[in-house]
């Protein structure tokens, strides 16, 4: 046993002098909660804490990079097969610097440690990025000149080229030689390239030759102009290429430019002129064309003169004889009659040559700009009738920005709520929407955005009575700036005009005898008393014979909803009895699915915003028009959506899904709602039925809609499914004949 400690206190005293005297920064960490244990004399230099300090601390205190860093770094360390990751510590003073760190298991005094190894490598970081750096500026400035580098050594005949180089010869990653380069150039050059590489080596002669090459991935032909010097103590030449071909075809590009510049000059009208201080000495044939005038004739710039308007004209004759005297520069738009009495503008441009401090001739161009003078005319009075628009319409209109301010506003909107046209300038729409929130009217903007939307609302004047309104909003511009054109319609008069129509034709339904008997009698038996206990509630409620209490108010409003309630029962009733007895008829008309889905989402559009439903419509493109019932059609999608939105909760999302399907169309409406559970489905489509859940008794209904919607895709010779989960929701699909003749096959 002595034995045995004395060895142990000669290792330990031995790792001691190890430990301590190394000038490696080393670090020891418990591997249960990575403390740091000891430390090292160059450790504690390093990191600029004593020893107390640093065995305060963890090793991660240390790293100033991120969990996920470190992770990335550990993935590439062992992709790259090292020992070692490359992190970066944090000095006591703050300093942050690059390190390399090894690390591995170790054993001392029977205790199992974690020996970290730290070598700082910031300044060698520098230097390499610094290397990269320069690299990274050759190779760009290679490619931005396109020129490239080579280095041929001449024992070996190997070939060093950089990136530029190789992609101006057509080569990828292979390796290179004189013999492989040789074979590009033209046999015609080879010659010449022996004589002049010949010429360098032995005598130091110039290396500088222009030669083709055919590239050797494309087989291009480019000219290659190449320069080269000789280095003797390597026995290499190290040279430049440049890709000359482009150059070799500017004379005539040039050329061809030129002709183009003058084709184009006619073809914007733009001819050129000079002359000196005695008249015109030319002009382009263009010049005369837009004056008019004969370009041979003597008199000239005389004759033109005479076309133009006094005031361009005293324009025009002060601008040259500030030319010709000060030498000063004009750039004039000046309008003009011709002898054939057009009206014409043109622009012209005049610009002195001076020599020997006088003005010897003005050189100018003119352009005939009538096209674009017409334009802008035309421009300024849109911008006028707009306004006219604006100011005169007889509905409201208002532009929202996105953030719901008022950008702009009509007098007659102005008028709708009360206000003066400042005053509306300061508002938001919020200020006097009462139906919706804030964040919901936001969602209405970016909805009209996207594809425009119209809806009903109540608005609060400023005097706070309300009107009720109709909203066509849509998607406008104004710059960079997205706005919301919104026309807006007081519909207060139309609305009660509806509820009196409404109740005439109540009235003349219960007056109407051409039913058959039964359901003359169910409608007059039933309707007339109801409409009794509604007339007379609504005109109680309405306090013409006397004020009401509050609590005498709310028990006539629960008399009018449950009587309205009860008449829309038995209207439905009545539909389904007249489906059933085969006297309700398809009126059928082509139309496209698209449209008809459209104007029921516009509908259904505010009650989605009301529970914050995402409420979308995915229509397969080119889908072709179908031969139905166009309201019966849209009444089954009214009936879908709007069941769909009631018994999603908040924040759900309802979909819209038409696509061709063989001779059908078939239309899926998809909620995140409740679901239904499997022993509800057989009461979906059954009169009277509704199924038992929360949400059902928080919406009121006849439990006949789907009853309604079943038989109007059979009337049509269609069929109607579900599928549906309990908490993820349904999908109710149906499908009929894209031609109402087609007939749909039963389901197997």
């Amino acid at each position: 046993m002595d034995k045995e400690k004395r060895l142990s206190d000669e290792n330990s005293d031995l790792y001691r002098s190890f430990f301590q005297e190394n000038n490696a920064v080393i670090l020891l960490v418990d591997p249960e909660n990575f403390d740091i244990v000891d430390a090292n004399t160059a450790a504690c230099m390093y990191y600029g804490w004593p020893l107390e300090k640093i065995t305060r601390r963890r090793i991660h205190h240390l790293n100033v990079l991120s969990t996920e860093d470190i992770e990335a770094e550990t993935q590439r360390a062992e992709e790259e097969n090292r020992n070692y990751l490359t992190l970066k510590h944090r000095l006591a003073n703050g300093e942050i610097r690059d390190v390399e760190v090894y690390n591995g298991p170790m054993v001392l005094n029977s205790r199992r440690m974690l020996y970290y190894i730290v070598h700082d490598v910031t300044e060698r970081k520098l230097a390499e990025d610094k290397l990269r750096r320069k690299e990274m500026q050759l190779r760009a400035a290679q490619k931005i000149g396109q020129f490239g580098s080579w280095e041929m050594d001449l024992n070996s005949g190997n070939v060093d080229a950089s990136e530029e180089a190789r992609r101006i010869y057509g080569f990828e990653d292979e390796e290179l030689s004189l013999e492989i380069i040789k074979n590009t150039r033209l046999e015609e050059y080879l010659p010449a390239m022996y004589e002049a590489l010949a010429n360098l080596v032995e005598l130091n002669l110039p290396y500088d030759l222009k030669f083709k090459i055919r590239r050797q991935n494309d087989g291009n032909i480019r000219v290659i102009h190449s320069v080269a010097e000789y280095y003797a103590e390597r026995n290499v030449v190290i040279g430049m290429i440049q890709d000359i071909t482009e150059r070799k075809h500017t004379k005539s590009k040039l050329r061809e430019s030129e002709a183009h510049l003058n084709e184009v000059r006619s073809i914007a009208n733009i001819g050129s002129w000079e002359f000196d201080s005695n008249g015109l000495a030319k002009w382009s044939p263009e010049v005369a064309r837009i004056h008019g005038v004969d370009p041979d004739d003597p008199t000239g710039i005389n004759c033109s003169f005479s076309f133009y308007t006094p005031e361009s004209r005293a324009s025009l004759e002060k601008a040259i004889r500030n030319a010709l005297e000060k030498g000063e520069s004009y750039d004039l738009e000046v309008e003009f009659v011709t002898e054939k009495g057009e009206h014409k503008w043109v622009r012209t441009i005049g610009h002195p040559k001076i020599e020997d401090g006088k003005v010897t001739t003005v050189t100018g161009s003119s352009q005939d700009i009538t096209e674009r003078k017409q334009a802008e005319i035309k421009a300024v009075e849109e911008v006028g009738w707009r306004s006219i628009l604006m100011e005169q319409s007889r509905d409201g209109i208002v532009i929202i920005d996105q953030d719901g301010k008022v950008f702009e506003a009509n007098p007659r909107y102005a008028e709708m709520l009360g206000y003066s046209h400042e005053e509306m300038k300061s508002l938001h729409m919020w200020d006097w929407d009462t139906h919706y929130t804030r964040e919901q009217l936001l969602e209405m903007l970016r909805l009209a955005d996207s594809k425009g939307i119209l809806h009903e609302t109540r608005q609060l004047r400023k005097d706070g009575s309300l009107i009720d309104v109709e909203i066509n909003a849509n998607a406008a511009k104004f710059g960079e700036r997205k706005l919301s054109f919104c026309v807006c319609r007081d519909i207060t008069e139309r609305k009660q005009a509806e509820e009196e129509l409404l109740n005439a034709k109540l009235d003349a339904e219960d007056a109407n005898q051409s039913k058959s008997e039964f359901l003359a009698t169910m409608s007059h038996e039933l309707r007339t008393p109801l409409n009794s206990i509604i007339g007379f509630s609504d005109v109680l409620h309405s306090e013409i014979f006397g004020s009401l209490n509050k609590k005498q108010a709310e028990y006539l409003s629960h008399i009018s909803s449950s009587g309205k309630h009860l008449l829309r029962l038995i209207n439905d009733i009545l539909d389904l009895s007249k489906v059933e007895a085969g006297k309700m008829e398809l009126v059928c008309e082509k139309f496209y699915v698209s449209d008809a889905i459209e104007e029921i989402n516009i509908t259904m559009i505010p009650l989605a915003i009301k529970k914050g439903i995402y409420l979308d419509a995915k229509i397969a493109p080119h889908l072709e028009k179908i031969n139905a019932d166009r309201s019966k059609f849209q009444q089954i999608l009214s009936n879908l959506i709007s069941n769909a939105i009631k018994f999603t909760p908040d924040k759900g999302h309802v979909t819209i899904e038409a696509q061709k399907s063989g001779n059908f169309v078939q239309i899926a409406i998809k909620d995140t709602g409740i679901g239904i559970a499997d022993k509800d489905m057989e009461k979906l489509f059954q009169p009277f039925k509704q199924l038992n859940s929360y949400l059902t008794r928080e919406h009121e209904g006849t439990g006949l809609g789907l009853a309604l919607v079943k038989k109007f895709v059979e009337m049509h010779g269609g069929r109607i499914r579900v599928e549906s989960k309990v908490g993820e929701g349904s999908i109710f699909t149906f499908l009929i004949p894209v031609d109402f003749k087609e007939q749909i096959p039963n389901p197997a």
